[in-house]
């Protein structure tokens, strides 16, 4: 097994306030942009969502309407047979 020998070096606070910060920045942009990745992911699912709903209300709509067409002449003539017997 090999060891690596890892230098140690010397920074002074300054540089070690500028490294602390230069991290944190590499980092909150990561976390950002994955953050954004997420919501446009999410929006573009809601979208997807929403484009199937508004297709299938369109297709039941024109189901409904065969229904009712073809189920009105049905209830016409139980009118004129409840009046006939009336």
């Amino acid at each position: 097994m090999s060891h690596k020998q890892l230098d140690v070096i010397q920074l002074s606070e300054y540089d070690m306030e500028k490294a602390y910060d230069a991290v944190l920045q590499k980092i909150s942009h990561h976390y950002a942009f994955a953050s954004d990745e997420r919501r446009n992911s999410v929006t573009q699912k809601q979208k997807h969502i929403r484009e199937l709903m508004v297709k299938g209300y369109e297709e039941m709509s024109q189901i409904n309407l065969t229904i009712c067409s073809e189920c009105l002449h049905v209830e016409y003539e139980a009118e004129h047979a409840i009046g006939r017997i009336l």
